[in-house]
């Protein structure tokens, strides 16, 4: 083979290796994936657990091939908060009675860009601003230079202070009885008494033991420092 042979089959090979590995690390939007998550909103006094009031998603990138897309900075992600499609007319508050509580979210890449399986740390953060009296299903739309990515992360937000006085009392007492009952005895889901997503559940709204024993735990406790997004 000539030299001059020998170096047109040398590039062309090149060119294949690095238009291979660049599209490896292209994502395609149709098969990436976003985890879901359940924010409650109520911090407490004394020696009881704080709020939660962010959570970590994590999306994973692949590419057509389904493999890991690793590598992808974090300046290409962009974020939509919108209210959860499944619970259009919720607006925060056990009534629905905060429109736009999706504006009080914000959300960030934690990490430079996705590691080696393809997987980017997402913080949703509600600041101090927002709770006890929230309860707001949103759903985060990820957006990369590809297009949105078609699985949003579905975050569930609420609380164990429903009317919202900055304190666990009665008031809250009646409103998650009455959500007991109407569950147990009508079978009508109740999203905002729904404290924790239990194994086993099929549906955001199935009251269990496990919310009853969160709920109870948190009676008589000051969820502090209250700020009432929805005056």
């Amino acid at each position: 083979m000539s030299r001059f042979a020998l170096m047109i089959t040398l590039v062309a090979c090149s060119s294949l290796i690095l238009a291979g590995a660049s599209y490896a690390r292209v994502p395609d939007p149709t098969v990436c994936t976003v985890t879901d998550g359940m924010i409650n909103t109520c911090p407490v006094i004394g020696d009881h657990s704080a709020a939660e009031r962010a959570i970590e998603l994590v999306v994973t990138l692949y590419n057509e091939n389904l493999d890991p897309v690793e590598a992808f900075p974090a300046g290409n992600f962009t974020f939509d908060v919108q209210p959860h499609s499944a619970y259009p007319s919720l607006g925060g508050g056990p009534t629905g009675d905060c429109p736009d509580c999706e504006d009080h979210y914000t959300v960030s890449c934690i990490d430079a860009a996705t590691d080696a399986n393809g997987e980017m740390r997402i913080l949703v953060d509600l600041g101090d601003g927002c709770a006890p009296s929230m309860c707001c299903p949103v759903e985060v739309w990820v957006i990369i230079p590809q297009g949105t990515i078609a699985d949003p992360g579905e975050v569930y937000q609420n609380t164990v202070d429903p009317v919202a006085d900055g304190y666990v009392g009665l008031g809250d007492i009646a409103y998650f009885s009455a959500a007991l009952t109407n569950w147990t005895v009508n079978a009508i889901l109740q999203p905002c008494a729904d404290y924790v997503i239990a194994a086993g559940q099929t549906n955001w709204g199935e009251i269990g033991l496990e919310d009853i024993a969160m709920f109870s735990a948190h009676i008589t406790h000051e969820c502090t420092p209250f700020t009432d997004p929805c005056p």
